[in-house]
């Protein structure tokens, strides 16, 4: 292994022109983490935002910067006793450090699970920051119990899916409300009911059952809003969208959250997705050269899947 590697960095905020192809130092592994060698990164929504500047005034980045935190690939170095060199592993990076776009990454322990045999780095890569954002919405923020009926905003996405999984596990019923044109993919999925989000649809038209115990949300807006009018004066809303949900003449007041690490879960979703129980569709494998237009095709929102990129 070399003192160096391809990385892709950028040195100020902006648009995916920005990006550009680097050497940088290998990173050192401290006590605690593990050293990676990254066979696959997934691309994030939330990368384009760091990079635009959306969180410079909350999170300054320091420059030059490596995005990307879902990353997927071997054990180069690790503690003594832990992890051997060359075991397969899934990790979210830190969501302000970040560093996945490059050919090695380190990671604390604690964010690192082992990927299964039957799952590909290309396929694991997809899994940290969706499915970790989707359940701990569902498990954590909501706390779902059987019986309750949870309205789920963009049940299709990335997110959505797993958190659709989640609530299904739990015992909860799933109100999906989706484009028009996703309606029979959320059916599809599993969902109880699915419903046509926006597009001149009243929350009236849209659902006129009893009211929902919980919102989970990963699309944001006014839209979102009309729909949490229907939730429990008891409930909760939870939103992972940067598209605010106005909160005027809600019952209560939407709350936005951040994933965080959690190996043991991502360690049961590898499973699960190994197993074929839930499923995130990959749009495209791009290199690592082809980041700029990775990030550009996320940022235009096209949908389709997650596009992941091969160092």
């Amino acid at each position: 292994m070399t003192d160096t590697m391809r990385a892709i960095v950028f040195d100020r905020y902006g648009d995916p022109s920005v990006l550009r192809e680097a050497r940088v130092p290998v990173p050192v592994r401290r006590a605690g983490q593990v050293l990676i060698r990254v066979r696959a990164t997934g691309v994030n929504p939330a990368d384009g935002k760091w990079r635009s500047g959306m969180f410079e005034r909350s999170r300054p980045l320091r420059f030059p910067h490596i995005g990307g935190y879902d990353v997927a690939g071997e054990v180069v170095a690790a503690d003594a006793g832990d992890l051997a060199p060359g075991t397969r592993i899934v990790a979210l990076l830190d969501v302000v450090a970040q560093g996945g776009y490059a050919e090695y990454a380190v990671v604390d322990r604690g964010s690192v699970a082992v990927i299964p045999d039957r799952l590909s780095f290309e396929d694991a890569a997809t899994l940290p920051t969706p499915g970790l954002t989707g359940v701990q919405m569902i498990e954590e923020q909501l706390d779902v119990q059987p019986g309750q009926t949870i309205l789920l905003t963009g049940a299709t996405g990335a997110v959505g899916r797993f958190a659709l999984h989640a609530a299904l596990g739990r015992g909860a019923r799933v109100v999906a409300a989706v484009r028009a044109k996703h309606v029979a993919m959320a059916e599809a999925l599993g969902a109880t009911r699915a419903i046509a989000l926006g597009e001149g649809v009243s929350a009236e038209g849209a659902w006129t059952g009893a009211p929902f115990d919980h919102v989970a949300d990963t699309v944001g807006g006014a839209v979102v809003a009309d729909l949490c009018r229907r939730v429990r004066a008891d409930g909760r809303i939870r939103t992972v969208s940067t598209t605010p949900i106005p909160s005027d003449g809600l019952p209560v007041a939407p709350v936005f959250f951040g994933v965080h690490a959690d190996a043991a879960r991502l360690a049961e979703l590898a499973r699960a997705a190994a197993e074929g129980d839930v499923v995130v569709e990959i749009a495209a494998r791009l290199p690592l050269a082809e980041t700029a237009e990775a990030q550009a095709r996320v940022d235009a929102g096209t949908g389709g899947g997650r596009i992941v990129l091969i160092p």
